[in-house]
């Protein structure tokens, strides 16, 4: 896991439409022909639209506190791809690892105040999973992140991913009671 607390999580590769163009900044999702519900019509391009429909499910069932991860395949259009036996044409199918903090930052204990998970939490979290190498974050903006929150992971020279704390639109939008803080990085490469 990301850090201790954390729990695995597996979603389908399927989402809503209406993640890809708000957490995901995806105006032209790639679309399933035969959708095995309703909703689930397009591929995920992000893992950050499922990471907050888990922490929805798990805000239904009361809980106060939330850490999951997952690690999977989104999938992008990239006319370079050909056909293979592991590839589809014009489909990238790259590897993510992200991650959701909600509620407090750490469970409750005597003799600690509770305190609310935030960016510097979560961005130590991306720091201890990378260690021994030390990324270098940058503020920068996310479609799905605050604007004022939100750090771009660089590693090598390379742009890893993001980290931040969901955008207050999208926290209202999704009727969050408290923004949680997210991170995406990029497995492949």
């Amino acid at each position: 896991a990301a850090a201790p607390g954390y729990q695995e999580t597996i979603n389908f590769s399927f989402v809503e439409e209406r993640t890809e163009y708000e957490l995901a900044g995806n105006a032209d999702p790639i679309r399933v022909l035969n959708p095995i519900a309703a909703p689930l019509a397009v591929m995920r391009s992000s893992l950050i639209g499922s990471l907050v429909g888990v922490l929805k499910l798990n805000l239904a069932r009361r809980a106060a506190r939330v850490r999951v991860f997952e690690v999977g395949s989104v999938f992008k259009r990239d006319a370079s791809v050909v056909d293979s036996l592991s590839t589809v044409a014009g489909i990238a199918q790259p590897m993510r690892f992200a991650g959701l903090a909600y509620g407090t930052n750490a469970p409750l204990q005597w003799g600690e105040p509770e305190r609310a998970v935030d960016f510097f939490n979560v961005e130590g979290d991306v720091e201890a999973l990378l260690a021994p190498r030390q990324p270098t974050f940058v503020s920068d903006e996310h479609p799905a992140l605050h604007p004022g929150r939100c750090a771009r992971v660089d590693l090598g020279g390379r742009v890893l991913g993001y980290v931040g704390e969901l955008h207050p639109k999208w926290r209202q939008a999704y009727e969050l009671p408290h923004a949680p803080v997210l991170f995406e990085l990029d497995l492949d490469g």
